[in-house]
């Protein structure tokens, strides 16, 4: 194989494990960008169930205490609507980071494919090349052999007269 023959393959794949990893590593972002949000989520839902209990807690101790019943309610519902509106921009922040990184992978992976492209075309140029050179060796030897052949009955001829 000849060495710009290795070198268009090996670019090519090189190419594709490029694009390749570019993918794998935009899967591992997404699955870690969900863990943080559902991880997120579940601390939020536990900090919610405590709040429920405390307020549950409160009402029990003086059931006849409305106003501090009322303060109880309306502090746990604040909080939660604290924890609402920070959830939901954690969830913006990610699909933002999300949007991002989608372009700057699908930047590398068509740079990528492009390269592989380029490569492949490069690769079979090189082959064709090859082949057309062997090819016309291979002529010029048996059209070499064939002249020769038909030259020494000629010159046995012409030494015979």
């Amino acid at each position: 194989m000849a060495t710009t023959q290795k070198n268009s393959v090996d670019k090519y794949f090189d190419a594709l494990t490029e694009s390749y990893d570019a993918i794998i590593e935009a899967i591992k972002m997404g699955n870690e960008r969900g863990f943080r949000i559902s991880n997120n989520l579940l601390a939020e839902a536990q900090k919610g169930q405590r709040e429920a209990v405390e307020v549950g807690k409160k009402l029990a101790e003086d059931p006849t205490d409305l106003a501090a019943a009322y303060r109880a309610m309306m502090e746990s519902a604040t909080k939660a609507q604290g924890r609402t509106l920070e959830f939901a921009r954690q969830v913006f922040d990610e699909l933002s980071q999300s949007r991002d990184e989608s372009r700057q992978v699908w930047e590398k992976v068509f740079t990528a494919q492009r390269t592989a492209g380029e490569a492949a075309v490069e690769a079979a140029r090189d082959v064709a090349s090859t082949a057309g050179d062997r090819i016309r060796t291979g002529v010029e030897r048996v059209t070499t052999r064939a002249r020769g052949a038909a030259e020494k009955p000629a010159a046995a001829a012409t030494a015979a007269e």
